[in-house]
């Protein structure tokens, strides 16, 4: 490339992007003609050929000032000039300019990857696990069910500085600029909301999930994933039949039959009054807010993971798992009881099977086994039989019920009467639970108080609302505990 200055070279970038906008505009949606097809990949590649030049310009300069400040060019490395696209001294955040090709989609998908990867990887997350969370959010990036893209965009829509001041000043009803009203609108175009704005990916609990986990299980041994579509389908099969076959005979047809199971996503919703001044004067009232709201989510799908009735809720656990097995007495439990569920759950989905219960129905199989001699609890670290577990952690109890990893489940009964359901056992791979990325909070700005004749009473809201699913795959995965 010829001899230019920096500023010729921003001029010739500028040109090039006003026409591309124009090409983008006078299509309004439609294909390019070949024509218009062709100026559009020359005028990329252009691009992005100039704005590798300025980065080189730029390099050479930052190089030599250096070396001046040192007083001395004897050791002049070249410098390493940036690849063309994302480069260390760009803003990521800044997607004018991603990369794109008519002919191969998948340049800017690589592109938003990367800037995501590396928006992740400068993140501060609020949670005691930051390694952990960020190597959540980092997967999805590469694996979230639905749009990679979408999900991509998602974190740089949500994560930048810039959104997080804009998304600040809107729950505290703070003034905002042009360009902070525009940042929040983009982001709510993603998530298909109105009125409302998506919480920064760093504190949305429907990305990472910020809630105890010791009341609510069910997120640890299900089988979670994260969409950004409506509904997920999956394909299921209670397997194919094997046979043995004499020489030369015709074979049997064992073909399996297939189902393809849905979870939509339902609709949660949290509402939190606060102060004016609260708003005013908290300064970290956006990650506060955002950590008591996946708390109250983790309470609330604690319970609907149990019990939900699949009807504008996720079905619970209990509410797929049909099969039950009822024990021999109404309101006491007997050793056989608890081998009998043990035995009634089939031999492929006992190898990876867990049990959920809580703690009062935990404290009445303890005390069939005070001396150990039933061997129901196997302490899981020392491998020994343990009437009364060790220690307790992320719900799970220290240690194994008939050597199966046993978790208490606040949402579950725990009442010993007839036709009570107090227990599962099973394999909760075949439980479901599906995410739809991003939590929204709409802020109310002034609360009315009716015994106030409907006049204001200093006090705003928020609105938070998301999107969960759940549900049993397969009924003959778990087996229920029942009392007679």
């Amino acid at each position: 490339m010829a001899a230019v200055t920096k500023d010729e070279i921003r001029t010739e970038i500028a040109d090039r992007k006003e026409r591309i906008e124009q090409l983008q505009a006078e299509t309004q949606g439609a294909r390019f003609t070949p024509e218009q097809k062709d100026e559009w990949n020359r005028l990329n590649t252009e691009v992005d050929e100039f704005e590798a030049h300025e980065a080189e310009l730029v390099a050479r300069e930052a190089r030599l000032l250096d070396l001046s400040d040192r007083g001395s060019v004897e050791k002049l490395d070249i410098p390493q000039f940036p690849r063309p696209g994302v480069t260390r001294g760009e803003d990521i955040y800044d997607l004018s300019g991603i990369r794109q090709s008519y002919d191969d989609p998948e340049i800017e998908k690589a592109d938003l990857r990367d800037r995501a990867l590396r928006a992740v990887e400068q993140a501060n997350f609020p949670v005691r696990s930051e390694e952990e969370a960020q190597g959540q959010v980092a997967w999805l990036v590469d694996n979230i069910h639905g749009s990679t893209s979408d999900f991509s965009r998602h974190v740089l829509y949500t994560g930048s500085p810039a959104y997080k001041r804009a998304f600040t000043k809107y729950l505290a009803n703070q003034a905002r600029t042009q360009r902070e009203d525009e940042l929040l609108n983009r982001a709510a175009s993603l998530t298909s909301t109105s009125g409302g704005f998506a919480v920064p990916f760093v504190l949305d609990p429907t990305v990472i999930q910020t809630g105890s986990g010791a009341i609510n299980p069910y997120r640890t041994v299900g089988n979670v994933i994260q969409i950004n579509v409506d509904e997920w389908r999956g394909v299921s099969s209670a397997g194919i039949t094997a046979a043995f076959a004499a020489e030369a005979a015709v074979t049997t047809d064992n073909s399996a039959t297939l189902a393809q199971p849905t979870v939509s996503t339902e609709r949660a919703q949290a509402f939190v009054p606060f102060s004016i001044e609260i708003g005013q004067d908290w300064a970290s009232f956006a990650s506060e807010m955002a950590t008591m709201l996946g708390d109250a989510k983790d309470v609330l799908e604690a319970t609907k993971f149990a019990v939900g009735s699949g009807t504008n809720e996720p079905f619970g656990v209990i509410t797929g798992a049909t099969t039950v097995f009822t024990a021999s007495n109404t309101n006491s439990l007997v050793v056989a009881d608890i081998y009998g569920v043990h035995n009634a759950l089939g031999p492929r989905f006992r190898r990876a099977a867990s049990w959920t219960i809580r703690n009062e129905v935990g404290d009445r199989i303890r005390q069939l086994d005070t001396a150990g001699g039933a061997n129901l609890w196997i302490d899981n670290l020392r491998q020994r039989s343990a009437a009364v577990p060790r220690n307790f952690q992320d719900g799970r109890m220290g240690a194994d019920l008939l050597g199966k990893p046993a978790f208490e489940a606040t949402g579950q009964s725990g009442t010993f009467t007839t036709g009570q359901l107090i227990g599962v056992i099973g394999d909760f791979g075949y439980y479901k639970i599906v995410d739809r990325v991003g939590l929204t909070i709409e802020t109310i700005p002034h609360l009315f108080g009716a015994a106030q004749g409907n006049l204001p009473t200093g006090q705003r809201g928020l609105y938070a609302f998301w999107r969960v699913g759940a549900k049993v795959l397969d009924a003959n995965a778990f087996r229920t505990l029942k009392l007679a």
